[in-house]
């Protein structure tokens, strides 16, 4: 099991931070539609704290994938033989990528805007990045929300594309991701 990717699979590490981003982004996204129409209690407010503390560390994790991935060498794409699956299929990863930076840093700067520390698993407290304003808490908020529906819609077309590359084109992108075979 190589560390690394080659031009005909990914390596493990490639392939840990895909699928354990995926599970902690799918969590917070669960969790987040959970604590939306919650009345804040103490129970909700240590859930807030834990919703934080992942959505840094899914921020962590993002930049130290993006080095990887561009410091790396990257499969070739399979099954695209038209120059519009290759946009799409790259659109849809720069949209992901984006989503990945856009949702942890708005919620840190919501969580800023209104004044509240972002603590990491009580380790560590993040700075503020900006003073207190109920203008750029509410700006903050909605993108954070804005943001998390897009994503699930990007995760969900990249699901999709991955099955029909499997179920259809009978390729071996999806089992690449999976086995790195």
């Amino acid at each position: 099991m190589a560390l690394k990717n080659t031009k005909t699979s990914y390596g493990w590490a490639s392939r840990f931070l895909h699928w354990f981003i995926f599970l902690a982004v799918a969590g917070m996204l669960a969790v987040g539609l959970y604590m939306e129409d919650q009345k804040i209690t103490p129970d909700i407010l240590k859930l807030y704290g834990l919703h934080k503390s992942v959505g840094i560390t899914i921020l962590a994790l993002a930049v130290l994938r993006l080095i990887w991935t561009v410091s790396n060498t990257a499969p070739d794409m399979l099954g695209l033989e038209k120059p519009w699956e290759k946009l799409a299929a790259r659109t849809v990863h720069g949209l992901l990528y984006l989503c990945l930076f856009l949702m942890p840093l708005s919620g840190w700067l919501m969580s800023s805007a209104a004044g509240y520390p972002v603590s990491v698993f009580g380790f560590f407290t993040l700075p503020n990045l900006v003073e207190p304003s109920k203008a750029l808490h509410e700006l903050a908020e909605e993108t954070h929300e804005l943001v998390a529906y897009g994503f699930m819609g990007l995760i969900a077309a990249h699901a999709g594309a991955a099955f029909l590359h499997h179920f259809k084109k009978k390729d071996r992108t999806l089992i690449r991701m999976i086995k790195g075979e």
